[in-house]
Formats: C-alpha cells, structure tokens, sequence
C-alpha cells in the first residue's frame, strides 16, 4: 500500500527535516473550531449574553480563520521543504546521444530476397536514417570475418554518405561473420561519449556461437543494442553487383535466409530490440522513438543532474491563503501565530542539505538569510553572476561546475581549475584546459584538452584551442641542440662533425591514428573511397582490432 503511494507521489525534497512543521500546521483547523463557550468561565457572563458576545454568535461555520491559515502555512512549509519532480539539464553539456551503425558485409548481404539486394536495401534506409538525425553524431563500422571502423562518430553527414555509398561486400579481408567483434569495437567507441548511445546492427543472422560473448558485453553496459533485420524467411540468390548468380567451388547457386531464431535467441539473452524492415518509414519511426527514448532514459537515470526547486510554485496560493485568513472580523488564534512566527525563525536556519555543500559557511545578515529561506545556494549563485559579480557568486555555488565558472569570469583560474577538476564530462575538461592555459601550464592544458576529446571526439573548438596552446610548449632541450641551437652544451656535441647535424635515430614504428589515416585519403584525391577502405581493412585485418584507449589524469 506504502509502495503505491509513492509511487502516484514521484517527488524529491531538497530540504525534507520542514515537512516536521505540517504536524503542529494540522491541528491548526481543530484548534479553531474547538467551542468558544467552553473557554468562558460559568458566572462571569451571563448565559442569555453569551451567544452574542462570541465570534460567530456560537454557532459552527463552514470556513474558520484556523482553516485558511493551515492551508497558508502547509504550503509555505512544502515551499521550504523544496519539492522537486524533475532534473535540471546539466550546463554546456547539451550533447546529442551518439549512434553507432554496424552494416554487415558478409556474403549474405548480396541475396536478392530484398531487391535489389539486401546492401542496396541497406543503404537506402540509411540515408533515410541520416537525414532523420541531421546533425547528431553518427559513426560507422562494418564486418563480416572481421569487424573494422570506418568513421567514429561524427556530426559530418556528407562524408559519412560518401564512405556508405563505397560499401560492398568485396572490401571485407576476412570472410564469416562475427557481429560480436563488431559490437565490442562499437561500445568501446560509443562508451567514450558521455551521453550514453545506441549501437544500430543491419544484418540478417546473429550466429549461436556469438551469443554469449554478445550477452556478456552488454551486461552492465549503458548503450541499448538495436538490429535491424535485414532479409526474409524464405531466403533468396546470391548476386553480385553486376547481376551475376555466386557459386560455390561446385558451381552450385548460393542462398541465405533471413536467421529468424538466431536473432529472437540474442533478444532473449541481451533485450536487444528487434526490427522488421518495411517498404513504408514505420521501421524508422520505430528505430528514431527507440534511440529517442534511450536518451530520455539516460538522462532520467543521471544521478549527476541536480534537481530542479519547485517549492515557488507553492508560494503564491500561500499568500493568496494567507489574505483570506486577514479578513476582516476574523481573530486568528493566538497558537496560530506563534507557529507563524516560529516558521518564519525556523526557515532563517541554515538548511542541513546547505550545509553539506558549503561547510561552514552561514548567512550572515538578515536579508542573507531571507533569501536563504526561499533560494537554494546554486539559484543565488545564478542570480549573482547574471548580475555581473562573480566572485560572490562563486561564493554562493555549491556545484562544482558553476563555481568554477564564477571563478573563470572572476578571473580566479586557479580556483577554477580545481572545480572543474571535480566534474568529468566533455564540458567540464574543456573549461579546465582553458583555465590551465590561462595559468601557463600549458602540458596540463593540453592533457585536458585530450579528455575532452575523448569524450567528445568531433568537438572542434577544442581541437583548435589544444593546437594553439600545444604550439605554446617549449622544445626540450635535445630538441634543440639537434636543431643547432648555440646554447647546446658541448657534452651533446661529442661524435659530431663540425658544421653538420647528428642524424636522428630512427624511433619505433608508430601506428597511424584514424584522423591520420582519413587525413592521408584527405590528400590524394585521386584515390577512390573504396580503394581506401579495401587497403585499410588489409592493414587491420593482419593487426590487432582497434580499440580506443581512455588515459587517466
């Protein structure tokens, strides 16, 4: 019975130790209509006079004073308790929940079951997808024997379409299917993001020997698995791009069908969602409500968002209570003002919540602690830097990542660093790599840069601002005896010739990143996409699988 009252009550009080003050606030109503007779001593008056002398004649009536005062002060009371239903949205993180596509280029993808086939199928419905999202960050990935990256999320739709349009399944090194090599290469990505994401798989089998390793990868992972499932029960022929049928080592006509018991197994083992394509956009809005709602969810679920203060909302039909309750010929009971008066003390206190933010610290003047009654620290840090000072606003914030932007605007940047230091996302790293360099620490600076762009890949202005400050760095020493520098000790000078330049030793060979990779292809523009992505898939297939690394501070 308890558990269904709370849950039609969805409520979280900022300040709960004031909901104490409804209880004396009930018994207002049944002080007020105890009978006036009773408090008159027997003789003093006499009895013919009595009705006549007391409020209301000594009758009962329908609305006393005691009703509209409780009524009043309860909603005071539920004011400074801090009811709140809903979360504020973090600030400068409004970050788009990022989508990681999985196509499957595996020899099934050419049956012509959906024609013209199920990869043309394929990226139609994705370009109907991206033109859907717009600008939210998408990435892509394809496998077959092997899973391989093509573009990490990125908010750029037109060179996502021009590496789709290159797909086929000819590119793949390795043939088979592992769709969870693919998945694990896709939550790695997306687990970089600080808005959990959604991983969009387009494919027509899951094999059972991947189910487990499927199953385990999402066990405790915020990203939600989506299959669009391409193909149909029936099956169908296997033809190439030019229309010609695909045979076996025998000659004989290949086929695949649409693996309907592998892919309600995953769901089953995973709570993957599964869906049918069709020839209308329901299999779109299906998959945009369920990437939409994954986000909503998330953001339910951050612990991390404060909670939003409706308690103003009850102080206008407080005071429109409390007007009833002065109406004239109305005698307020004397108990009733004294709780009046004891509220008001009560609500000038330092709330506990408070004081756990900011220890220590109390409102000092009466006007402080009026708006200590009604406003919580972080509402009077905002009121204070909207008004252009934000040295006392930093003194009033008690979230970390508001109080070190009052103290950037301030220009306390060392004060700032260390509380956005306490805060991890995108938004938090960036202002802590600008408050770095502000300091001229500029190796930091660019360490935070990194974080942020770890959790935000596609985020340019700090890519440009980590390359402005890294410029700033100055060369090390050995740097610059190699370079001729005259302040060289001579000691770096032994085994050279006069007039020449030692040759620098050959370092280990280093991997190519993804950005110098796309940026090589960027440069030679008479190299086709396709051809790209062949010699690169060649290039992974005979290395390990890529996989993001999350350095630590």
């Amino acid at each position: 019975m308890a558990e269904g009252v709370w849950t039609l009550l969805p409520l979280h009080w900022l300040r709960p130790q004031a909901l104490w003050a409804l209880l004396p606030i009930l018994l207002l109503p049944l002080w007020g209509r105890r009978d006036s007779a009773r408090a008159v001593p027997r003789g003093v008056i006499a009895e013919h006079l009595l009705p006549h002398l007391l409020l209301g004649g000594g009758r009962r009536t329908g609305l006393r004073p005691g009703d509209t005062l409780a009524l009043a002060l309860a909603c005071f009371c539920i004011a400074w308790a801090g009811p709140a239903w809903q979360r504020e949205p973090a600030p400068f993180a409004q970050e788009a929940a990022p989508l990681m596509l999985a196509l499957d280029l595996s020899a099934a993808m050419d049956a012509v079951d959906l024609p013209p086939r199920r990869l043309d199928r394929a990226r139609d419905k994705l370009r109907q997808l991206l033109a859907q999202r717009g600008d939210a960050p998408t990435g892509l990935l394809v496998y077959a024997g092997s899973a391989h990256l093509v573009l990490p999320p990125t908010a750029d739709r037109q060179v996502l379409l021009g590496y789709l349009d290159a797909l086929s399944t000819d590119l793949m090194p390795t043939p088979g299917q592992a769709p969870a090599q693919a998945l694990a290469l896709a939550l790695q990505w997306l687990d970089r993001s600080a808005v959990p994401g959604t991983v969009l798989f387009l494919t027509a089998d899951w094999p059972a020997a991947e189910l487990a390793r499927s199953a385990a990868l999402l066990k405790g992972s915020r990203q939600r698995l989506l299959v669009w499932a391409l193909g149909t029960p029936e099956g169908g022929l296997l033809r190439d791009a030019q229309g010609q049928l695909i045979t076996d080592a025998q000659g004989r006509s290949r086929s695949a069908r649409l693996d309907v018991a592998g892919l309600q197994a995953l769901r089953e083992r995973s709570a993957a969602a599964l869906i049918s394509l069709s020839s209308d956009g329901t299999d779109l809005q299906r998959i945009q409500a369920l990437i939409a709602s994954q986000s909503a969810q998330a953001q339910e679920q951050d612990q991390t968002r404060r909670w939003r203060d409706s308690g103003p909302w009850f102080i206008g039909p407080g005071l429109l209570a409390l007007l009833f309750s002065l109406r004239r010929g109305w005698v307020l009971p004397s108990p009733a003002l004294w709780l009046l008066a004891l509220l008001i003390l009560g609500g000038a206190s330092p709330s506990p919540a408070w004081a756990q933010a900011e220890p220590g610290r109390a409102p000092s003047t009466v006007a402080q602690r009026f708006v200590s009654w009604w406003l919580t620290p972080d509402q009077q840090g905002r009121w204070w830097l909207e008004r252009g000072d934000p040295a006392r606003a930093a003194q009033h914030f008690a979230d970390p990542f508001w109080r070190g932007l009052a103290h950037a605007r301030a220009g306390h940047w060392a004060q700032a660093a260390q509380d956005f230091a306490r805060v991890d996302s995108a938004a938090a790293w960036f202002n802590q790599a600008q408050a770095l360099a502000h300091q001229g620490l500029y190796v930091e600076a660019v360490a935070a840069y990194d974080q942020a762009l770890l959790r935000l890949p596609t985020w340019g202005q700090a890519q440009q601002d980590r390359e402005r400050v890294r410029s700033l760095i100055p060369r090390e020493p050995e740097q610059a005896a190699d370079d001729g520098d005259p302040q060289a000790g001579e000691g770096d000078r032994e085994g050279k010739s006069p007039g020449k330049r030692s040759a620098r030793k050959p370092g280990p060979a280093r991997r190519l990143s993804e950005a110098e990779i796309n940026s090589l292809w960027l440069q030679r523009l008479d190299t086709s996409p396709a051809g790209f992505l062949r010699r690169k898939f060649e290039i992974q297939s005979r290395e390990a699988p890529p996989r993001p690394q999350e350095s630590r501070p």
